[in-house]
């Protein structure tokens, strides 16, 4: 696969007009659709069966999910006895027209990984991969809203996507927004849309666009990219336990308050909260959570250790952010902006604990040498390099 995994990257108008707002077709937007995922990878993937389990293997047949013990059965391996979903008994649903999702899908494909991680670094949300595996007319699941923001790259046969008219004010996992499916149906209201997504495509849907897809042809294979942030509601967790430790927070209410005795515990409550959340702490915790927030995998430098050169050990103390569609380097309170020919070389140092001149210039072919070389001395003149 490329090295990035998209023919072109999402324009301006994308992330200013649609991100969050409006859904959106992309086609042949996936470079080497076939490398990345086809039926004969998902086979290969499938028959690694101590990698799946009840958590990250699930099965649903016409819109209702299937129990696990009726496509699992007892296998004996170097971990011990284990539930692992049997082949038999997988292919046996297939054939009646079940769908198979798989979780965390990235975990367990390189080139997967690299779309999740160019998605995180475009959105500096938090992603996480599912893959649906879908057989013609059975649907597996019906007009419904996702928690997240959706990008749906497909890969195999063809799948027509129902785009409904509503849409559910930012939903979270609370049982608020659990509502049956009959329900849904009503909420989603009428159909506005009909996108057939073939191999190579993209289909982006913003949090709580109601939705649902039926393949057109057999063997219908897309991962669906679910996206995150961090939400005020999540600084409440955050802050639970400076709550706890505050002796006011844990003291006994007398029974029979009248109104009055009331309105001074709503105050010294209010007084209380105020000052938990407008102190330098909370603006710490409440910077680091939004910081921290995307998936960071450590990638191994094994090539750096075997390849010869200067090593430069890497200020992971430094970050390296996008906003407006200009990078910056950031450590504390201070930011320098990073020009864009180095933006590229920027990043991959900073993703990493060190590096050599020589692995920079074996990743970096195709930019200059002059380039390369006013990077590293500027890095290493801020001390992000050393």
């Amino acid at each position: 696969m490329n090295k990035k995994p998209f023919k072109a990257p999402f324009d301006n108008n994308f992330f200013s007009n649609n991100f969050g707002k409006k859904y959106v077709h992309k086609k042949n937007f996936i470079n080497e659709e076939n490398s990345v995922l086809s039926l004969e990878i998902l086979e290969d993937m499938l028959s690694k069966s101590n990698i799946w389990n009840n958590k990250n293997f699930k099965m649903m047949l016409d819109q209702k999910t299937l129990n696990y013990n009726d496509y699992s059965s007892l296998s004996i391996d170097v971990s011990g006895s284990n539930n692992r979903p049997d082949v038999d008994k997988v292919q046996r649903l297939v054939s009646k027209g079940a769908s198979i999702i798989l979780n965390d899908i990235e975990k367990y494909n390189t080139n997967l990984l690299k779309i999740s991680d160019e998605l995180q670094r475009l959105t500096q949300g938090r992603c996480q991969g599912n893959l649906y595996f879908s057989m013609a007319s059975h649907k597996a699941f019906g007009p419904h809203f996702d928690l997240h923001d959706v990008f749906a790259f497909h890969f195999e046969g063809e799948k027509v996507w129902n785009i409904y008219e509503n849409i559910e004010n930012s939903p979270i996992n609370h049982p608020v927004f659990k509502i049956s499916s009959e329900e849904r149906i009503k909420r989603a209201g009428k159909l506005v849309d009909q996108v057939t997504l073939k191999p190579g495509d993209l289909l982006y849907i913003p949090r709580g666009q109601y939705h649902d897809a039926l393949a057109s042809k057999n063997g219908a294979i897309h991962v669906a990219f679910g996206l995150t942030y961090f939400k005020p509601i999540d600084l409440m967790s955050s802050l639970w336990e400076k709550f706890i430790l505050n002796d006011f927070m844990r003291q006994d209410i007398q029974p029979n308050p009248n109104k009055n005795d009331l309105r001074v515990i709503l105050d010294k409550f209010t007084k209380e909260i105020a000052d938990i959340i407008t102190s330098e702490e909370t603006l710490e915790i409440l910077n680091s959570n939004i910081n921290n927030w995307p998936y960071k995998i450590k990638e191994y430098s094994i090539k750096s250790l075997v390849l010869e050169g200067i090593r430069y050990d890497v200020d992971k103390s430094v970050r390296f952010e996008k906003k407006d569609n200009k990078s910056f380097l950031i450590s504390g309170k201070n930011s320098v902006e990073v020009p864009k020919q180095y933006c590229d070389l920027t990043q991959y140092i900073l993703d990493r604990e060190f590096v050599t001149d020589r692995l920079i210039l074996t990743e970096f072919k195709n930019t200059s040498k002059e380039i390369i070389k006013e990077c590293i001395e500027n890095l290493t003149n801020m001390k992000v390099l050393k």
